[in-house]
């Protein structure tokens, strides 16, 4: 079964975003998304959980859902505070193994971030740009995200995980 991520993503967007959360693209795999909720295991130690999930829901609530209930609950309480994720690439884009996929997919990023401004004004997404944070799963594209979006915040997801600012609300 084919992931549809508008549509998953639309489940949870707040009414009003008022931090709007920038990934690479969906999995790779094309068998997971942020928004398809799914149990996690809290066996590894966070530092080493190097999922974006456990980087979004640990920087905010200091934990990782343990049952898809729970999942939802985090997605909800996201949505509540006004946090929304979209990715710079709509398809899943594979940026490991051999070196010419790699700088193909890379270059494809390159080449999305440029038209991330209108996909935000399609989906009818405003806010501004120092409301917006990169979420880096690597640097590559860095210096292209910042001739775009200067005013933004990027963090290496590690960065992210590892600094939380949990949430007042709930």
């Amino acid at each position: 079964m084919t992931i549809d991520y508008f549509t998953e993503s639309e489940k949870y967007r707040p009414k009003r975003i008022e931090t709007l959360l920038v990934g690479e693209s969906p999995p790779p795999s094309g068998k997971s998304y942020f928004y398809v909720p799914k149990p996690m295991s809290n066996s590894r130690p966070i530092r080493s959980d190097t999922s974006l999930p456990a980087t979004i829901f640990y920087h905010y609530f200091l934990k990782r859902p343990e049952t898809e209930a729970e999942y939802v609950d985090l997605l909800l309480r996201l949505k509540e505070n006004g946090i929304f994720l979209i990715d710079i690439c709509d398809d899943p884009v594979r940026v490991r193994g051999n070196k010419g996929v790699i700088k193909k997919n890379l270059d494809r990023i390159i080449e999305e971030i440029p038209r991330l401004r209108n996909k935000m004004a399609s989906r009818k997404i405003s806010v501004a740009e120092n409301d917006i944070i990169f979420l880096l799963a690597r640097r590559n594209y860095l210096k292209y995200i910042r001739e775009e979006f200067p005013t933004a915040k990027y963090f290496r997801w590690i960065d992210f995980r590892l600094s939380p600012e949990p949430l007042n609300k709930n």
